[in-house]
């Protein structure tokens, strides 16, 4: 797997160690919405009603390592991981954004915290998973718990995992940015039924564009972590998660999609190399 690292802390606040007491399990968004939005599988903003039962809903949460809280490069392998997706990601979206909608992408970074956070979206905590927050137009991730997070849900950590996170995040920013976020809240307003598919497919949406990214910076280096890539994606699908945590499967709460979507628009996107292609709205009827 191609190692997309960097010790350049330039896009990232870190803000470890810092108390703000959060909220677990998430928190919403104007519109009804939840804040981030989940891997695709592998991408993981489970900000979602099944990751309390997951983790635990004792209120407790981890605390990532804040030894290098005051570092002003990225030190630790996760940190570097984390760092270098920043700084590929949006180096792909300042060439694609303009080409693909005509549009300007506009930087933004990443916040590390520890335990709890305050945004501009409410206050969360470590058990909201990463999340983008569209009032701030920040990625929110607690790396400690991102770790936890990834080895309950898909049996282990890898740069494959860690990089698509954040490539899904940040194209929570890209739907920011072309105005796609607030269509959705708009939506939500009006009809909850409507808004809850329009949220999902503003998640696969963002599973599509981290797609896109991977296909065209060569992040996976062959077809077995093409195939190891699919599998997470399937891994948090909504069906996978309920079976996991409740035994049943209602998709009637789906707020993210089932396992087939998010391993269908993970490779739309990753097959075309073209934001473009990554319209999970038209299937809504």
């Amino acid at each position: 797997m191609t190692k997309i690292r960097s010790t350049d802390k330039s896009n990232i606040q870190d803000r470890r160690g810092q108390s703000s007491g959060g909220f677990p399990g998430g928190f919403p968004i104007p519109g009804g919405l939840k804040a981030g939005g989940g891997w695709l599988g592998v991408v993981v903003l489970l900000a979602s009603l099944f990751l309390p039962k997951l983790l635990g809903s004792s209120g407790s949460s981890l605390s990532s390592d804040t030894g290098n809280a005051g570092a002003t490069t990225c030190e630790t392998e996760l940190e570097q991981i984390v760092c270098g997706v920043a700084n590929d990601v949006q180096e792909y979206w300042t060439s694609q954004l303009p080409q693909s909608f005509g549009v300007e992408y506009q930087y933004t970074e990443v916040v590390w915290f520890t335990d709890g956070v305050s945004t501009a979206c409410g206050q969360a905590s470590s058990q909201t998973g990463p999340f983008y927050c569209p009032a701030d137009s920040l990625v929110y991730v607690d790396l400690g718990f991102l770790q936890q997070l990834e080895e309950q849900l898909v049996g282990g950590t890898s740069d494959l995992a860690e990089q698509y996170i954040l490539a899904h995040e940040y194209g929570h920013h890209v739907q920011n940015i072309l105005g796609t976020n607030a269509e959705v809240q708009r939506v939500a307003q009006r009809d909850e039924e409507l808004g809850r598919q329009y949220g999902i497919a503003l998640e696969l949406q963002a599973d599509c564009y981290a797609g896109a990214w991977v296909g065209a910076r060569d992040v996976l280096e062959n077809a077995e972590e093409l195939d190891e890539a699919i599998s997470a994606a399937e891994a948090v699908g909504d069906d996978r998660i309920q079976e996991r945590t409740e035994g049943r499967i209602d998709p009637e709460s789906w707020t993210h999609g089932s396992a087939e979507q998010r391993k269908q628009w993970f490779l739309a996107g990753y097959n075309s190399q073209d934001p473009r292609q990554c319209d999970t709205f038209a299937e809504i009827g």
